[in-house]
């Protein structure tokens, strides 16, 4: 007889171990079930090991870069080996965290993968046995996978994805990143800062190119300027793999380029993890992407079942799966003001980072509306030009006529922990006045985004108006 529940989640990503506990939490009978490793992509192999190799070659380029203040080593070495440890001890501590959380909710964990019988049914299959469960709500959040491209077999030796990336299985002598997005680039910039010489292929004009122009072009000079080759509105058309090296054939605006590589990272962007789910059994309907359609609750067409996350599409981030989580479990329980957030915070953890939030400036120039932009250099903070960060900036776009801050971007140092001040200040509605008398700590990289904002309205102080 099938075991029953209030709530079954699918899937432990960072969308689905938060909705899960929320559903605890309102006192709802809850399980989840998980195909791999709880904690999903993102804490297994996106998020969080992705980002625990960056924070080693950042410093590895701290310290190099040093000597210009008279902090010399003689040579900055990465031990490989203790790298990777770090990096697997760090993944295991947290995935573990995941599993005690769940565990202390009272949270059924079922491994194995999940299929619809019907709207109200679900079969799991693992290695070891075959179960039903049966649950008056359900929540996909089954998460996306890297897309594989059919000129480029992926075979996890010399032709790769992020997955095997963030393994650090060696270091080639050359790689060629396939996609400028934020995986492409973030991996790129772990390669290249450990001694391999990294060329990024990318179809449309700009790396980043969902960003704002003045960020993916502020990146594009940074990833020049550490050493990597980059080829704009171009895809490689052909590969051919010998003993030691994958041969390609990358079709650019000036003529077809024959190059080779050791390494190929494919980042070209993912596709939702809908085909196994047997959705059709439960009337789920789905874009023409596979991705699952939901209203602002997070509800599909089948009122008891809800998507949540990468799957749902949208921006694929991990805190706005999480945020999505709680909305739909509030929906459930009768209690959700929805997932319709005005502003949802991004980052990409490139060398200097890069964060933002809201429209650029492209964006709200198409959206029609009337557009006023402060911006403000990091060569004017006194903390950007004492810890030699004097590349960034702060962007702040608003509107004309109200003064509504419509986005805000940031290219420098720790731009991802700044930028949830913008956040804050576009979910209340605030405008560029109000975000410029908000106090920035002296000395500190924030002071960039007050002044930003006080730039908007040309009253900036530590530059001409």
């Amino acid at each position: 007889m099938a075991e029953k529940f209030q709530v079954v989640v699918i899937g432990a990503g960072p969308g689905g171990y938060v909705a899960a506990i929320r559903a605890a939490q309102l006192g709802l009978k809850t399980a989840i079930v998980e195909r791999e490793y709880v904690g999903g992509v993102c804490l297994n192999w996106g998020c969080i090991p992705s980002k625990t190799l960056l924070y080693a070659t950042e410093l590895k380029r701290t310290i190099e870069e040093a000597k210009k203040i008279g902090v010399i080593a003689d040579k900055v070495a990465v031990d490989l080996d203790k790298l990777r440890k770090h990096k697997d001890a760090t993944v295991k501590r947290l995935t573990g965290g995941v599993r005690l959380l769940l565990d202390k909710a009272k949270v059924k964990i079922f491994e194995g993968e999940a299929a619809f019988v019907s709207d109200k049914e679900i079969e799991i299959v693992s290695k070891s046995e075959r179960v039903t469960v049966e649950s008056e709500n359900f929540i996909i959040a089954t998460g996306t996978t890297p897309m594989e491209l059919p000129m480029l077999k992926h075979d996890g030796r010399m032709i790769i994805g992020a997955r095997e990336a963030v393994d650090i299985p060696g270091l080639p002598k050359s790689m060629l990143v396939v996609g400028a997005g934020p995986i492409g680039v973030e991996m790129a910039t772990v390669y290249a800062t450990l001694g391999t010489k990294v060329t990024i292929v990318e179809m449309l004009p700009a790396v980043l190119p969902t960003l704002d122009a003045d960020l993916s072009a502020a990146c594009e000079k940074a990833l020049t300027k550490q050493g990597m080759e980059i080829i704009l509105s171009s895809k490689v058309m052909s590969s051919k793999k010998s003993d030691s090296t994958v041969e390609v054939v990358i079709e650019t605006p000036d003529g077809n380029k024959n190059m080779s590589f050791e390494w190929v990272l494919v980042a070209a962007g993912m596709k939702p993890n809908t085909a196994a789910l047997n959705l059709e059994k439960a009337g789920v309907k789905l874009d023409s992407k596979g991705f699952v359609i939901v209203d602002r609750h997070m509800r599909s067409n089948v009122s008891n079942i809800f998507a949540i996350g990468d799957v749902a599409g949208g921006m694929l981030l991990a805190h706005k799966a999480s945020h999505e989580g709680i909305a739909a479990v509030d929906s459930i329980a009768g209690s959700s003001m929805g997932a319709d957030w005005k502003a949802v915070p991004y980052a990409v953890f490139c060398d200097p980072e890069i964060a933002g939030v809201g429209m650029t400036e492209k964006e709200a120039k198409d959206a029609g509306r009337k557009i006023k932009v402060g911006m403000f250099p990091y060569r004017a903070v006194g903390k950007a030009i004492a810890t030699l960060a004097t590349d960034g900036f702060t962007k702040v776009i608003a509107d004309a006529d109200t003064d509504e801050v419509l986005g805000i971007h940031i290219f420098g140092p720790h731009a991802g922990d700044i930028i949830y001040t913008g956040t804050a200040i576009m979910e209340m509605d605030g405008t560029a006045e109000d975000l410029g008398h908000i106090m920035a700590v002296h000395p500190t990289l924030s002071e960039a985004m007050m002044e930003a904002a006080l730039n908007a309205n040309k009253r900036a102080i530590h530059i001409p108006n």
